[in-house]
């Protein structure tokens, strides 16, 4: 005969606790206590500004480059604008202008994702520095130092990986907006997500390096804490819509994601 033994509510409790979760509202929280933490801290001044002077070089240089693309394949498309305007062709000159616009906002868009992209391997070792600071202030441990070009080239690995995934996704979205302006009430929102939820993955890189975790591991540590990675996700993308406040995006996003990873790891050792 088969007996079955009751599982001792110690046991119940625990294995509860370690399915835990993180809520929405803990990833947001995570990301603006990061801000506080770089802020407040004379220390990570110095770390901070490596990868915000770097972001800013990179960006200052492609966008140069971005307007004056813009320019001329404006130029290009429409003809030369001093002879438009000596044939007095205003909507000519009104269409030259239109596409300089339009051309000098999205080059200047993906003239910001590249320097973000480029000066996050750049600046790996500043980072990762951060995020050590931060959990030890968090009461964590400290973990061995990684070699300097490993990190960069894993890093620079998750961020193209990053980009494969989403510049497509948020094409998509784009070109569904411009053939049909009414989906932008669907497709806007969804932009906002995919690119708060693609920085995510991207800044958790680093504390979850830290400790030596693989892709699959991190992946599981995505879909275990959604919400929260969402919501930090959320909180990230409504930064950038603050002029200015990108340029810092790594130093406080990292923060802000060993914040997350520190508290998830409470969770699991409670």
């Amino acid at each position: 005969m088969v007996t079955f033994r009751a599982v001792p509510p110690t046991v119940r409790r625990s294995t509860a606790r370690r399915r835990v979760a993180l809520g929405f509202f803990a990833g947001v929280r995570a990301l603006f206590g990061g801000v506080g933490f770089v802020v407040s801290t004379p220390s990570a001044w110095g770390w901070a500004l490596i990868p915000v002077f770097v972001a800013t070089v990179l960006f200052g240089g492609a966008g140069a480059l971005a307007i004056w693309g813009g320019s001329e394949l404006s130029q290009h498309l429409i003809g030369d604008p001093t002879a438009v305007d000596r044939l007095g062709d205003t909507w000519s000159a009104v269409g030259m202008w239109t596409l300089r616009i339009l051309f000098w906002a999205v080059g200047l868009v993906v003239a910001f994702v590249v320097a973000i992209s480029l000066a996050q391997p750049l600046s790996g070792f500043a980072l990762d520095a951060i995020a050590r600071k931060q959990e030890i202030a968090l009461g964590g441990r400290v973990w061995p130092d990684q070699p300097l070009v490993t990190g960069a080239v894993r890093s620079l690995r998750v961020t193209l990986t990053a980009l494969v995934i989403g510049l497509p996704i948020l094409g998509i979205l784009a070109l569904i907006t411009f053939l049909f302006p009414p989906a932008g009430i669907v497709t806007i929102p969804l932009k906002f997500l995919v690119t708060g939820v693609l920085a995510a993955y991207d800044l958790l890189d680093y504390p979850l390096s830290l400790r030596g975790q693989s892709v699959s591991d991190r992946l599981v540590f995505i879909r275990q804490n959604f919400p929260a990675v969402l919501g930090f996700g959320v909180a990230t993308a409504a930064l950038l819509l603050i002029p200015g406040v990108g340029l810092f995006l790594l130093p406080f996003g990292v923060a802000g994601a060993t914040r997350m990873v520190v508290a998830h790891a409470a969770t699991q050792n409670a």
